[in-house]
């Protein structure tokens, strides 16, 4: 097994993606995407082995998770066709590592079975990108939660679960990103707004490098 070059450090903020081996298509239908969004709350607990039968325990039972001990805290999320990206804190020693080696296992097992499948899933372990200096956290937010926009992908047509609408408050869904780190980033742009405005300055030029050119009239707020 190759050793991770990166060290992954308690408290600190990390950038982390994977994507369909071959670049093939990891969701197939919108219950392979919810599932896969799902375990991102089901499986961040530092029980082991029975951490999604609790965590679904504790939601029919409307008991308060936050007081959990997590693995991780998930800053921002995107889940695309063939990949995925998420903003993560480390809150416990190998918390990001458990928790993608989990979430890994969960799935692949899932998708293998539906489609009468063996082997891997994903393009090998986990990518894992250390974030820090200034401005650097609200930056990465905004390349995770408008990741579909660099490629092109209308969510209204294409399986999408972006945190951009838990930033925005207008969810329909379930919330699952951290609402502390949530308000640090928008308190640090100054507002919500203006939250609104960086990011789709900085989509814009995100994806000009994919050679995507976008303008403020491409985006849903």
């Amino acid at each position: 097994m190759a050793i991770r070059k990166i060290q992954l450090v308690n408290g600190e903020y990390y950038h982390v993606f994977n994507r369909g081996v071959d670049k093939r298509t990891i969701f197939t239908n919108k219950d392979e995407l919810y599932f896969f969004f799902n375990r991102l709350q089901d499986l961040n607990n530092t029980n082991t082995s029975n951490a999604f039968r609790m965590c679904r325990r504790e939601k029919r039972q409307n008991k308060n998770l936050e007081n959990q001990t997590q693995l991780v805290k998930i800053v921002a999320y995107c889940l695309l066709p063939n990949h995925f990206h998420l903003l993560l804190q480390q809150q416990s020693d190998d918390g990001i590592s458990k928790f993608m080696q989990r979430l890994g296992s969960s799935y692949v097992k899932l998708f293998n079975q539906k489609h009468e499948r063996t082997g891997a899933l994903f393009q090998g372990r986990f990518k894992a990108t250390h974030i820090s200096g200034d401005y650097a956290l609200p930056s990465v937010s905004s390349y995770v939660n408008l990741n579909y926009k660099h490629h092109e992908i209308n969510p209204k047509e294409q399986l999408v679960k972006s945190s951009i609408f838990e930033y925005l408050g207008t969810e329909l869904g379930e919330y699952i990103c951290d609402k502390e780190a949530i308000d640090s980033i928008i308190n640090e742009a100054g507002s919500l707004e203006q939250y609104k405005v960086d990011t789709k300055n900085s989509s814009i030029h995100f994806a000009e490098n994919k050679h995507v050119f976008l303008t403020s009239d491409d985006f849903e707020f």
